[in-house]
């Protein structure tokens, strides 16, 4: 079974480094890259994911085996659009999408009102809702997907943010129709992939196409 693993905005590979060694002692071969998710859009990224994946797929993969994804925050948001554009769908199996903004973020709408700051970190502009609504996801691709949220976060932010939250990102933000499972868990963004219920939720997901519930 193979994993790829994306992290999220102003982060790099090792912050995917934890869940990985869990997944690996369970059986995976797990893969990290480190993305430029910090002055790029997410979207512009996809073709990076896309030429690990078929290395992977290349590098030789079994007649049933499938390569599982993963992520956090942004990274999840790389996985949504690299369904929509890849040639390798007949490759992937099953997606976690994790502290996901799929309706974009609160805090970069606000972010975005600040002059030149998403001039500079062009991660951030990408998460508004204003950008998210102008990029196209194709979400009727066959491919199972589940999504884990956060409603704990003890960060300056929360207040700011309306509704449950993980200090980051809104729950409501995280889950969109047609998500094969959902779960929230009591984390915070910075903290959630990297807590051990949440590895167990997403091995569980892999394996079967749900959450432990």
């Amino acid at each position: 079974m193979k994993v790829i693993l994306i992290h999220g905005f102003f982060r790099n590979d090792k912050d995917m480094h934890t869940m990985a060694n869990y997944l690996q002692k369970q059986g995976y071969d797990c893969f990290t890259p480190d993305l430029p998710l910090t002055f790029n859009e997410f979207d512009v990224i996809v073709t990076l994911v896309e030429d690990l994946l078929e290395g992977v797929v290349r590098s030789g993969i079994g007649p049933d085996e499938k390569v599982h994804l993963v992520g956090h925050s942004t990274g999840g948001l790389v996985i949504r659009k690299l369904l929509t554009d890849t040639k390798y769908l007949d490759y992937i199996g099953r997606c976690v999408l994790i502290g996901t903004p799929n309706r974009g973020s609160q805090l970069a709408d606000l972010a975005s009102k600040v002059r030149g700051y998403v001039d500079v970190f062009r991660t951030v502009r990408s998460l508004s809702t204003e950008y998210l609504d102008n990029v196209v996801f194709q979400n009727d691709t066959g491919i199972e997907i589940g999504a884990i949220a956060g409603d704990k976060s003890n960060l300056a932010f929360n207040p700011l943010i309306p509704g449950d939250n993980d200090g980051y990102i809104e729950v409501d933000s995280v889950y969109y129709p047609g998500l094969k499972d959902f779960k929230v868990l009591p984390y915070g963004h910075r903290s959630i992939h990297h807590e051990v219920e949440t590895f167990k939720h997403v091995d569980n997901f892999f394996k079967s196409g749900q959450f432990i519930h």
